[in-house]
């Protein structure tokens, strides 16, 4: 066959598949749109779409023969994505054969009440913007759903990767079905759906971008999450309840039934059947919630028995101590100073209360040890062992202020000032000579500051600083990320408008007179994310700004 005869031949095969998808297109919208009672229709337009795609196979067929060689080579591409585009029909062939095989009432199809049609659903419903939000997500990922099974037996393609998309699409898929249910049965409010909308917008749009980051805890923060194992559980319960429900019905139905004409019942009404699915849908429901709760339960007290076999409890020290406290009374002069025999044993004995560890703290210093510094959750910083059950732990400040009271266990109870004094003159000289020049302005005394975590934060930029604060409210970061761009940048925040400022101030030129003019920046958190100019009407107003 010659270059030319070849080209024509491949030119009429493309304008067919073309065409052929166009009708097959054409065909499944009717059977979308049909009504699920009407058989007859619906077996019809299976019957077609079954014609159409059989010769979209055989040009299949051919377009992979001619891919094989190497005579066309300016129509790769062209046959390349009709291939794609016949394969995608294919397997909506596929779903639509399978649907047409399960009947409406047979067991397997009252064995997956979970399983999602639009047709199910209450038609007021159906025109709300936010049930054709959702639908459209579906139908958005169904197509990359589709599009990453087809290619992920490529060669040129991560499998692996690939793997985890379509299990993530699955999962968001199952999990916008399940909202719609929510919907219909009034269980979710149309606010919720609102308040996440552009986050599923965002994934449903930018999942397949390189740089693309999962806000996976979505559904969970929507009060909604399902997972598919829990769900596969309670269809196999349903698969078991339904089977045995199925066959009694049988045995019990007469025979002399059998032989009626079907017609001389009445047809079951389209809302008795969505009464049936949403009757099955809440069982499944409380069974999948019943579920979820033993589980919970069963993990806490799983995971309390192995915390109580876990705690480390100090040894008892007391034979330890006396050993210690007879070598000094031994090794030491003084003891035999009649002067100071008495009080040093006092000592002795007070000592020997510090050395002995508590099998159980006492009270007063459980509520010292939880508003000290100890309780901060520097991770960089803690690695001593818990030795206590009893958890130490409580809520760090919501806000940008100080706690009202003093962090203790600074400094020892017993050290004299003018010992303090010296000791912190000494630690301010070696600050100084350690540290660079960014590290200047930063108070020697300010505890927090030591932490590893905010000496981390003194390398993060201002987006990122911004970044914390904002999106991080009432946690230990923001309260630390608030104390870097105070003291270390040399921000400003304001209480009222809760933006960040900064005071520029500008020289004169040297061979003009000396003048400084002040002007003043603020982060735009809220629209541009950028620090912008404030206008010249700006007052700056002591009152309105956090002391930090």
């Amino acid at each position: 066959m010659s270059q030319r005869k070849l080209q024509q031949e491949v030119d009429k095969l493309l304008k067919k598949v073309k065409e052929g998808l166009e009708e097959y297109d054409l065909i499944h919208d009717k059977f979308q749109a049909s009504d699920p009672d009407n058989t007859s229709y619906r077996e019809k337009l299976e019957s077609d779409l079954k014609r159409e795609i059989k010769k979209l196979q055989k040009h299949r067929d051919q377009i992979k023969t001619w891919l094989s060689k190497e005579d066309i080579k300016d129509k790769v591409q062209q046959l390349t994505e009709s291939r794609r585009l016949i394969e995608i029909d294919m397997e909506k062939f596929k779903t639509i054969e399978k649907l047409m095989k399960t009947k409406q009432f047979s067991t397997e199809a009252l064995s997956n009440p979970d399983k999602f049609d639009i047709n199910n659903f209450n038609k007021e419903i159906v025109e709300t913007e936010e049930f054709q939000f959702i639908k459209t997500c579906i139908e958005e990922l169904q197509l990359q759903l589709e599009k990453n099974e087809m290619i992920k037996n490529d060669e040129n393609i991560d499998s692996t990767e690939c793997e985890n998309k379509i299990s993530r699409l699955e999962f968001h898929i199952l999990n916008l079905e399940n909202l719609l249910k929510l919907l219909t049965n009034e269980e979710i409010t149309k606010e919720t759906i609102n308040d996440f909308k552009e986050d599923i917008k965002y994934y449903v749009e930018n999942n397949e971008d390189p740089d693309f980051i999962e806000y996976d805890t979505i559904y969970e923060d929507m009060g909604c999450e399902v997972k598919k194992e829990t769900m596969e559980e309670v269809n196999n319960d349903g698969n078991l309840e339904s089977t045995n429900t199925a066959s009694s019905s049988v045995t019990n139905t007469p025979s002399k039934l059998k032989n009626v004409d079907r017609n001389a019942f009445p047809k079951k009404s389209k809302s008795s059947t969505t009464l049936l699915n949403d009757n099955i849908s809440n069982d499944s429901t409380t069974k999948l919630v019943k579920k979820k709760e033993t589980t919970l339960e069963s993990n806490k007290n799983k995971e309390d028995s192995d915390k109580v076999s876990n705690i480390k409890f100090p040894e008892d020290m007391t034979q330890k101590i006396d050993e210690i406290i007879a070598a000094d009374m031994a090794n030491y002069e003084a003891f035999n100073n009649p002067l100071f025999k008495d009080e040093l044993k006092y000592l002795l004995n007070a000592k020997r209360k510090l050395m002995q560890p508590y099998a159980k703290m006492p009270d007063t210093m459980i509520q010292q040890l939880e508003s000290s510094l100890l309780n901060c959750p520097d991770s960089l910083d803690a690695d001593t062992p818990i030795y206590y059950k009893k958890p130490l732990s409580l809520p760090h400040p919501t806000s940008v202020f100080f706690p009202n009271e003093p962090i203790r266990f600074v400094c020892p109870m017993d050290v004299q000032p003018q010992q303090r004094l010296s000791a912190e003159n000494t630690e301010n000289s070696n600050k100084i000579n350690e540290n660079n020049a960014d590290e200047d302005n930063i108070e020697v005394n300010d505890i927090y500051s030591r932490t590893s975590l905010a000496k981390i934060f003194r390398k993060f930029d201002l987006d990122t600083l911004f970044f914390i604060f904002y999106h991080y409210q009432g946690t230990y970061e923001q309260f630390l990320v608030a104390r870097e761009l105070s003291k270390c940048r040399n921000w400003k925040y304001n209480k009222v408008d809760r933006n960040w400022y900064f005071k520029e101030v500008t020289k004169s030129a040297p061979d003009m007179a000396q003048t400084e003019e002040e002007t003043w920046r603020y982060f735009d958190y809220q629209n541009s994310w950028l620090a912008r100019r404030c206008n010249h009407d700006f007052q700056y107003r002591e009152e309105e700004f956090e002391k930090l």
